[in-house]
Parts: C-alpha cells; sequence; structure tokens
C-alpha cells in the first residue's frame, strides 16, 4: 500500500513540475477581451518570458528585449488577447526563466471560445401518432438543450421532442432552452394542434383522407352550382329576346297588312264605285 502511494506521489510531481499550475477551461464570448495570468507570479525587468499557443510560439522577451511579438503582453507577464475570435481557443503556455535561464514558474491554461447561442424557436411537425417539436438554433454538441411542457421541465435534452397524440391534451405547451458556457435563451412558448394523426383510424375515399375528399366533393358542387345558375340565367335571357324579336316581326307585319285590309273594307262599304 505504502510503495503504491509513493508511486502515486512520483507520477504528480513528473506530471506538473514545481512552479506549473493547470486549470481547466475559460470559457469567453467571441469578441471579448482575455487575460491568461501567472496569479502570484512576479515578472522582474531581467526575466525572459515565453508565451505558446498549441505548441506554437506566440510572445518572447528576454529582459527589455522583445525578440518576438504576435501577441501583447502586460507589465506582470499577463497575455491579454483583444476581441477574442474562435481560432484563438486551444492550450497557452507561459513560462518565466530568471536572467541565468534558470526555470522560475510555469502555467497552462485552455482557452474556449465560443459564440453565444441564438435565440431558438419552436417548430411544430403533426406525424403520425403525435407532434415532433424541433428546438432551432441547435447546431453544435457544446449547446445543452431543455425543454418545458406547461412550465414545468420535461426530462428530455435532445433537439426534437416527440409527443404521442394520447399525451398531448388541449391547451399544453411547449418551450425549448437552450445554452452553452457563456449565454443561454428561451424560445416563445408554443401550443401544437394536430388534428387526427392516428392513419390506423382515419378513414379513405378513392384513395384520399375521407376529410379532404368532402372538402373537395362541396367544393366541386358548389362550382357546379353556380355553372348551373349562370346557365339558366343566360337561358332566360336568350329566351326573353327572342319573345320580344318574334313580338316586334308580328306588328310589323299587322303594320304592314293594314292598308290593304282598309281598302277591302272600303270596297265592301262602297260597291257602286268599284263598277264606275
Amino acid at each position: 500500500m505504502q510503495l503504491n502511494l509513493t508511486l502515486i506521489l512520483f507520477s504528480l510531481i513528473f506530471m506538473f513540475p514545481p512552479g506549473k499550475f493547470v486549470s481547466s477551461c475559460i470559457y469567453k464570448a467571441v469578441g471579448d477581451k482575455v487575460v491568461i495570468s501567472f496569479d502570484d507570479a512576479k515578472l522582474q525587468e531581467d526575466n525572459e518570458l515565453r508565451w505558446i499557443h498549441n505548441q506554437r510560439r506566440v510572445y518572447w522577451k528576454k529582459g527589455s528585449q522583445v525578440k518576438h511579438s504576435e501577441l501583447n503582453t502586460d507589465q506582470y507577464g499577463s497575455l491579454i488577447l483583444e476581441n477574442v475570435q474562435k481560432d484563438k481557443s486551444g492550450e497557452y503556455r507561459g513560462i518565466i526563466y530568471d536572467a541565468e535561464g534558470k526555470f522560475i514558474k510555469e502555467t497552462l491554461q485552455h482557452l474556449c471560445v465560443l459564440e453565444p447561442v441564438a435565440e431558438p424557436i419552436v417548430l411544430v411537425e403533426c406525424v403520425e401518432k403525435g407532434v415532433n417539436l424541433n428546438c432551432s438554433a441547435v447546431n453544435n454538441d457544446e449547446v445543452v438543450v431543455s425543454w418545458m411542457k406547461n412550465d414545468m421541465k420535461a426530462n428530455v435534452t435532445h433537439a426534437v421532442l416527440h409527443v404521442t397524440s394520447s399525451e398531448l391534451k388541449p391547451g399544453d405547451n411547449f418551450s425549448c432552452t437552450v445554452s452553452n458556457q457563456i449565454s443561454k435563451k428561451s424560445a416563445k412558448n408554443v401550443e401544437p394542434v394536430c388534428f387526427d394523426t392516428d392513419m390506423s383510424e382515419k378513414r379513405f375515399l378513392f384513395g384520399l383522407d375521407l376529410w379532404w375528399m368532402l372538402v373537395i366533393l362541396t367544393g366541386g358542387g358548389s362550382f357546379l352550382l353556380i355553372l348551373v345558375i349562370i346557365c339558366l340565367v343566360c337561358v332566360c335571357r336568350c329566351c326573353r329576346q327572342n319573345k320580344r324579336k318574334a313580338k316586334r316581326k308580328e306588328q310589323h307585319q299587322l303594320v304592314s297588312l293594314m292598308p290593304y285590309y282598309l281598302n277591302r273594307l272600303d270596297d265592301q262599304q262602297n260597291p257602286a264605285s268599284s263598277f264606275g
């Protein structure tokens, strides 16, 4: 037992040499200012300072002479990142040596730069035997999703929540929340309304849903009825016009025959005049 403890202690010593400090990930939002420090270390004027980002040197100062500078530091040796972007994520190692090159202190920290989550929207999709609720704005693995049903937390952490027809009651409302290490936003409540989506209970006519078939037949019947009414109106108007034309023709013929009948009447009343 004592031998095992001794081995563990030696392992820890070799893993974390004196003056070295390892921290968990530092989460920052895109655009933030980040300062990575040595904590209580005091940088002397003649010290040597090195900063390495993912095995790549980004700063090196020896005494008062700056030999390499891709990033800035302050008087205490802390590394400063202005308007940090996602490509600056990763491991940062800072090392301080004295004027003779003797190791003084080291720090190792991990930076995680994240985009703030977008405001989510709950999208409703009616499916067989229920409804699928899709929480949008979930675009990477670092986003955590939680669901609320009627203002009570649901035990679901997936982007898609499936609710069966038997579980869905009128008036039920749902909302999702997305979050990461730097931000958190919630969607507005939605009340999914889906008609009976159980395909086994649906009735069909000629391969179509009976409800839609009734809608189509009703609409078609109304259209035919309107056409019949329009045709009847046109026929009636034509009949009236034909009757008017026939009456006018008859009146015209009577007028043209009036002189003949009047002459015959005069001849019958005055027979002597016809013999001279």
